[in-house]
């Protein structure tokens, strides 16, 4: 018997029965899943997507903000007999920001009563860039303005169609440069036959007190 279990014993150790168990090998942790990648947009969508305020920069609202309150103008008009130009008057600007701050309401009269004006403008950002309607007291016409403001140098330009007395269409131009409370605007109309700009009103603007 007990040459049996000797005999069993090394046929253990030949063939390594009695051997200490290998260690299990460690198991693999699950791969992190990945983060989930928003839906890519098309051209289309990505324009979409840029109208809204959330993604539109906050500097595009500067010169509206520069532009709010009363302003009290000094005007010079070039019309009639160039002898007798500029033709100066009074005027008063009321400015008042709507929409949450998105657009401004502009309206401006002459102290003489002659003259009265309305406007409303804003960031456009489907087409990057400013627009505006006019409407006055001298005309039936609606203007539609595009604009460019040069936050560095505080300028802006404005520019539309308007018509001249032969009834032909030509190009206007405005130009405002803001100075905290004091700001300058001048008008341009194009002489349609040659091309040539000319002066058609400058005014300068001061800020009342709030």
């Amino acid at each position: 018997m007990l040459r049996s279990i000797a005999a069993a014993a090394a046929i253990a150790a030949a063939t390594g029965s009695l051997a200490a168990p290998e260690p299990a090998a460690p198991t693999a942790e699950p791969a992190a899943a990945a983060p989930a990648q928003p839906p890519k947009l098309t051209p289309g969508q990505r324009k979409y997507q840029s109208i809204f305020p959330v993604n539109t920069p906050d500097e595009v609202l500067e010169p509206l903000k520069a532009e709010e309150g009363t302003w009290d103008a000094d005007v010079e008009l070039y019309v009639g007999e160039v002898a007798k130009q500029p033709i100066r008057k009074k005027g008063v600007q009321t400015n008042r920001l709507t929409s949450k701050g998105n657009a401004i309401i502009n309206h401006f009269r002459y102290t003489d009563g002659s003259y009265e004006g309305t406007g409303m403008w804003g960031w456009d950002a489907y087409t990057n860039r400013y627009t505006g309607i006019w409407i006055d007291s001298d005309t039936h016409l609606v203007r539609h303005d595009v604009g460019y403001y040069n936050p560095v140098a505080k300028s802006f330009r404005w520019e539309a169609d308007t018509m001249q007395p032969d009834g032909v269409t030509t190009r206007m131009r405005i130009s405002q440069q803001f100075r905290g409370d004091l700001r300058t605007f001048q008008i341009d109309v194009m002489d349609a036959s040659s091309g040539e700009y000319k002066k058609l009103i400058f005014m300068t603007f001061r800020r009342r007190p709030s």
